[in-house]
């Protein structure tokens, strides 16, 4: 099976054309707008939001991966408001 596999395929015959760089591209911005779609969505203060945001940015794959562990974490504890259950409104009775 081996030898079927490295007779017949090799790295010298990958080929990095543009088409794979554009596929590279488009995943890796895909993935950064999801991380800011998601940082937004967390109930961060103005300060934790904006060096969330710096982190993913500014350090590739590196950044995304630091957030997850805190995305997870809000996920799991309910943190999120559209995860949580809307409050009771008391009722108004007028004067």
């Amino acid at each position: 099976m081996q030898e079927f596999f490295f007779s017949n395929f090799s790295v010298d015959a990958a080929k990095f054309t543009w088409h794979v760089y554009l596929c590279a591209v488009v995943l890796y911005a895909t993935m950064i707008y999801c991380t800011v779609w998601s940082i937004n969505q967390q109930p961060f203060n103005r300060a934790e939001r904006m060096s969330w945001m710096l982190i993913v940015l500014l350090i590739p794959l590196l950044g995304v991966l630091l957030y997850l562990p805190k995305a997870w974490y809000n996920a799991a504890t309910g943190g999120l408001s559209f995860w949580k259950k809307p409050k009771k409104q008391k009722k108004f009775y007028g004067y």
